[in-house]
């Protein structure tokens, strides 16, 4: 389901496979994501994880065609339990979890990127919360994750703008925490989660709990107003302008 696994001496490694269309991050990769961090937590042989993308991007995030598959708020419901359950984990994953970021991290790809623990984005990645540009809320836990690293000023700024951040910028602000040559994220950051294996594990879960009540209270909050903006007429033409390649009519409805 668009998810591939490797292992590189301890540290296993979660690639977004779907370079084609920039490795979306739809339900099927939420679930496949899901249950390989619990494998992964479970196996004594692992220890950290690195999540990347295949082809040069990390991920474009939420998968614009998934959604015309959710025909009505029920699905949509479910499906961001899937979501909660998929960012919960990450959030208080109990071993070193690190984003490796080439090219675009966008919208739910920024989100995957903004949870984990350490971020190492390459010299000419770019970010985006582009989730205004479809009538939606930022998802997946962004709303507390970027707030938490930027701070909540800067965080609403970039939401009501859906604005974009280069590495640089991101670096300055604390979205990311390390830049890396380009083609260099993955290697980087496979060293970073080895280093930090070091770290005793019963303090790294307290501290990550700690950390992740805010996203828990992020995560619900969208999973009760996310399902009804899908359903909205701003969503809707939002979509179609995405497909159409056009600047969105939105009206408030």
């Amino acid at each position: 389901m668009g998810l591939t696994i490797t292992n590189d001496d301890g540290i296993r490694i979660l690639t977004l496979d779907e370079p084609a269309r920039r490795n979306p991050a739809g339900h099927g990769v939420r679930l496949a994501l899901r249950d390989a961090l619990a494998e992964a937590e479970r196996d004594p042989g692992v220890a950290g994880v690195v999540i990347t993308g295949a082809g040069g991007q990390f991920s474009a995030g939420g998968d614009i065609r998934d959604q015309q598959g959710v025909t009505d708020i029920h699905i949509a419901r479910e499906r961001f339990t899937v979501a909660r359950e998929l960012m919960g984990r990450m959030a208080r994953f109990s071993k070193p979890l690190v984003a490796a970021v080439e090219g675009w991290a966008a919208g739910g790809g920024f989100s995957l990127a903004a949870v984990c623990e350490t971020v190492v984005a390459a010299e000419d990645a770019r970010f985006a919360a582009s989730f205004g540009g479809v009538g939606l809320i930022p998802d997946m836990g962004l709303l507390a994750t970027l707030s938490a690293r930027i701070g909540a000023g800067r965080a609403q700024r970039i939401f009501l703008s859906s604005g974009r951040l280069d590495a640089a910028e991101a670096l300055r602000l604390g979205a990311i925490d390390e830049i890396a040559p380009p083609g260099g994220a993955l290697s980087r950051a496979t060293q970073v989660a080895r280093e930090a294996a070091a770290v005793a594990p019963l303090p790294r879960m307290l501290v990550k709990d700690w950390f992740a009540a805010e996203i828990d209270r992020a995560l619900d909050y969208e999973r009760e107003l996310q399902p009804f903006l899908m359903f909205s007429e701003d969503a809707a033409e939002g979509r179609a302008a995405f497909f159409e390649k056009r600047k969105p009519a939105f009206k408030g409805k």
